[in-house]
């Protein structure tokens, strides 16, 4: 069976699990304290200092903040209501698993008036006011697609034999010598992004919500160097992650290959 026979056989598939994501669209600027951005300076509460890293000492920059109310009216009490800010210590870099103590990621639900938080440290990161939202479609990476119902195996020999069976399939479908089959029925997009599927390095490192155990949810992907100059190891990617019962329990965490 060719890649189109197939792609036409999986079409209900894709189209059932396709989401909408968002690209962000920037400006720029810094905006004010409450405004969605990447890096500059956050909201924080009356007396409160800037977040410091509990290993090294060091100021944390800002890497994002999310207004949830500023995000797509498709998304509308999704996420909860506030802030959700990371803050992620540079000089440590050693962040990549969830709920480590080297990055502070929150959701700030109270967010009232403050007077001008403390100076940005020399650690701040260059602010990109959020502005806008382009809407996209985003179908599940590879490593997704066994808990959607479909599997692979793969036979190396002469020529590469790929058997796409699961509950997503009446029957097993063999193809043959298409090295990237998986990718091409579905993956998921790099760069940042809001919502959408995550585009794993590695497996798929969904982490589990640490008061009731449920897996928690694709919230924002933070690819490398995309609208913040800094690079998670060798070209990784990050994954800010929530609880859906929990919302204030959330997580970040990253892979390179």
């Amino acid at each position: 069976m060719t890649t189109e026979a197939i792609l036409h056989r999986l079409q209900s598939w894709r189209e059932r699990w396709t989401r909408t994501a968002w690209k962000p669209i920037t400006s720029e600027t810094d905006g004010d304290a409450t405004t969605s951005k990447f890096g500059g300076t956050p909201w924080l509460d009356a007396g409160e200092s800037w977040p410091i890293c509990p290993h090294c000492q060091t100021a944390m920059p800002l890497f994002f903040q999310l207004n949830l109310a500023q995000l797509p009216a498709a998304t509308a009490g999704i996420y909860g209501r506030g802030l959700l800010q990371l803050f992620y210590c540079t000089a440590c870099d050693d962040a990549w698993e969830p709920f480590v103590e080297t990055s502070l990621v929150r959701l700030v639900q109270s967010v009232g008036a403050s007077p001008p938080p403390p100076p940005p440290p020399q650690t701040a990161l260059p602010a990109k006011q959020i502005t806008g939202w382009d809407a996209f479609n985003d179908l599940p990476n590879p490593q997704d697609h066994a808990q959607l119902g479909l599997e692979y195996d793969y036979d190396f020999g002469t020529p590469l034999r790929t058997i796409v069976s699961g509950p997503a399939l009446d029957a097993a479908i063999e193809v043959c010598d298409v090295d990237d089959l998986a990718e091409q029925i579905g993956t998921a997009a790099i760069g940042d992004k809001l919502a959408g599927w995550p585009h794993w390095i590695q497996g798929a490192e969904y982490p589990s919500c640490p008061r009731c155990g449920c897996q928690m949810r694709h919230v924002l992907q933070l690819d490398s160097e995309d609208h913040l100059p800094f690079m998670f190891g060798d070209a990784g990617i990050g994954h800010l992650t929530q609880c859906p019962a929990h919302h204030e329990i959330v997580a970040f965490g990253w892979a390179c290959s």
